[in-house]
């Protein structure tokens, strides 16, 4: 089953991708110039000292891992073959992937991932594993196409398995892959499956993403009421489940949505006071919570949010304040997306407060590094606010150049994002349509077997009675005679033939013999056990083999079973039948062959028939 030390937590919003790599000099010299002469934070900031970078962990404080040639040497030194080692080691590289997740190393934590799947040891169990984590990691770097694949791949062995904690977080991924690409529909079907599965399986904190998740989606199709409501909802359970990641997570992204809501209004002309009172204050609860707990990516996350607020409230030198707080965090800590971000948001303040020429200059700047070449979106961004001041400024020639630069970057984005939502929509088509090939495969197997179980109960039933037939007996006795033996338990075979039957089909017909003999299968269904075995050998003649019986036993029941047949009525075949039977029984003796034992059961029914029929005749009499 999974466990929450196995999943990727969905990715809080308004977060971007860290790069994971290490800040150069020139990088963390130019974040020194940017953090001087920003002031002491306030107490609402955690009261931290600004020269120093909040909340990020150094990577030499933590352990390293054994490598897997110790891991092995160890194994083999235990005794331990090599097939369990490597599974051990794949134990360990998912253990290290949920891990990297936690510590935010998602490009580590999906190398991981990719080698266990590599692996011939690999279990299905384990493969369903490594793919859950890798959909969480690869969402993390933007490879929104690669976690639907890996997602949809882990939700299917998870539904197979009956495994709901892990549907509903694999369900949180994949809502938040299609989110960022724009495909809301599909969005908001895995949320619903992520609501679902969580509420089965009594997870609160999966309940908790889930609705995170809901209230996302909801935001994205323009139900800001709804959205606000699934937000509340999940901040006030996430507040009852003492998981810090939770509570920062909740703040985070119902501050997110307050701030969308509030630009929306204020893009509509409406009054947004509202929306950013209660926004701002639960996003800086949010940056008190990563503060606190010590969580570098959180916390440069809310203060990008927060910035964010600030900004829409014209509180320009608080949100510099902030962005460059958030920065020289990221920078510390290689979050270099981040980092880009705020110095995106570094740009805009300074437009909003008129500096138009360091805006132009800070944006330049950011269009001339090469990382942020590859970030279509951000290009778009800085092109279109460089296009406004250009133009503002009556500098027409630059306005133009970067008019024409939007415009060809808006096409190829949308190509871009058209060309990913096709993929990702023909990876999700041809996933499920293997499943239905699987399940069609699986279907024609199974009609396969009931059809051969039918064809096989055909041969050996006799297709009147529906009793077993003589091929049955073949098969079923000589196991019934071996667990005698082994048993020590007696063993009884009774021959059973209808007296006179001749007569009832030359007087009532060939139909009513046959029903005669259909009414006889059911007394002896009726007056056998589980245990025991009835079979039509042919014609009006029947065996019974009695399991664990003795030979006056038997002859009891036989007597029972005469009386049966006697007091049947008959006329309700055709009016005035009468029926008996005649009965010989032999008791199974040590050694004794089928035919032989088989044999005198036959020869004691002929005696009773001789000794005037009705009546039951015991092997054991004769001499």
């Amino acid at each position: 089953m999974t466990t929450f030390d196995d999943l990727v937590a969905p990715l809080p919003a308004g977060a971007t991708v860290p790069s994971e790599q290490p800040a150069s000099d020139a990088l963390l010299a130019s974040v020194d110039s940017v953090a001087d002469g920003i002031a002491d934070l306030s107490l609402a900031d955690g009261g931290r000292d600004t020269t120093l970078p909040g909340g990020f962990v150094e990577l030499v404080d933590l352990p390293n891992p054994a490598s897997d040639d110790e891991l092995h040497e160890t194994l083999r030194t235990a005794g331990l073959p090599a097939s369990l080692a490597r599974r051990s080691t794949i134990e360990r590289l998912l253990a290290e992937s949920a891990q990297a997740n936690q510590d935010g190393q998602h490009h580590a934590g999906a190398a991981q991932a990719e080698q266990v799947l590599a692996d011939p040891f690999i279990t299905p169990g384990q493969e369903a594993r490594a793919r859950q984590l890798l959909s969480g990691h690869r969402l993390r770097l933007g490879e929104f196409e690669a976690s639907v694949r890996h997602g949809l791949l882990a939700l299917e062995y998870l539904t197979a398995s009956g495994d709901l904690l892990g549907q509903s977080m694999v369900h949180c991924t994949l809502a938040l892959a299609f989110h960022e690409t724009a495909l809301e529909e599909p969005a908001l079907g895995h949320v619903l499956g992520a609501l679902e599965a969580a509420r089965l399986c009594g997870s609160r904190t999966a309940e908790f993403w889930a609705l995170s998740r809901s209230s996302m989606v909801h935001q994205a199709l323009g139900d800001a009421d709804r959205s606000i409501e699934l937000g509340r909802q999940a901040l006030a359970l996430a507040d009852t489940l003492g998981d810090s990641q939770a509570e920062f997570a909740a703040r985070n992204n119902l501050g997110d949505s307050y701030l969308e809501i509030a630009r929306a209004r204020r893009a509509r002309g409406e009054d947004a006071h509202v929306a950013l009172t209660d926004g701002i204050a639960i996003i800086r609860a949010a940056v008190a919570r990563a503060v606190e707990q010590g969580h570098a990516f959180d916390e440069t996350i809310a203060r990008t949010n927060l910035v964010g607020f600030l900004m829409e409230r014209g509180e320009y030198a608080e949100a510099r304040r902030q962005a460059g707080r958030s920065k020289t965090i990221a920078v510390t800590n290689g979050y270099r997306n981040l980092a880009v971000n705020n110095d995106s948001q570094l740009a805009e303040v300074a437009q909003a407060e008129g500096r138009v020429d360091l805006a132009c200059a800070m944006m330049d700047a950011q269009l001339a590094d090469p990382s942020v070449a590859e970030d279509a979106a951000l290009n778009v961004k800085l092109h279109r606010s460089l296009y406004e001041m250009h133009r503002g400024a009556g500098r027409f020639e630059q306005a133009l150049h970067h008019h024409e630069r939007l415009h060809v970057l808006i096409l190829g984005l949308t190509r871009q994002t058209a060309g990913l939502q096709s993929r990702m929509l023909i990876n999700s088509l041809e996933i499920e349509q293997a499943r239905h090939e699987a399940q069609r495969s699986q279907l024609e197997a199974e009609m396969q077997r009931i059809r051969a179980e039918e064809l096989d109960q055909q041969a050996h039933t006799d297709p009147l009675t529906r009793l077993p037939n003589r091929r049955a007996l073949d098969r079923q006795l000589p196991e019934m005679m071996r667990l005698a033996r082994e048993r020590a338990e007696p063993l009884c075979a009774v021959m059973v033939d209808m007296d006179h039957f001749k007569r009832v089909n030359d007087d009532h017909g060939h139909a009513a013999g046959d029903r005669v003999l259909t009414t006889m299968a059911e007394i002896l269904g009726e007056s056998t056990r589980d245990s025991d075995l009835a079979v039509r050998v042919g014609g009006e003649e029947f065996l019974l083999v009695l399991g664990d019986t003795t030979l006056d036993q038997a002859a009891q029941i036989c007597e029972r079973l005469l009386g049966e047949v006697r007091n049947h009525p008959w006329g309700a075949v055709t009016e005035g039948l009468r029926c008996t039977a005649s009965v010989g029984v032999a008791l199974l003796k040590q050694g004794e062959s089928v035919s032989r034992w088989l044999g005198r059961a036959d020869a004691a029914l002929y005696e009773a028939k001789a000794a005037g029929r009705n009546r039951v005749e015991l092997a054991a009499a004769r001499t």
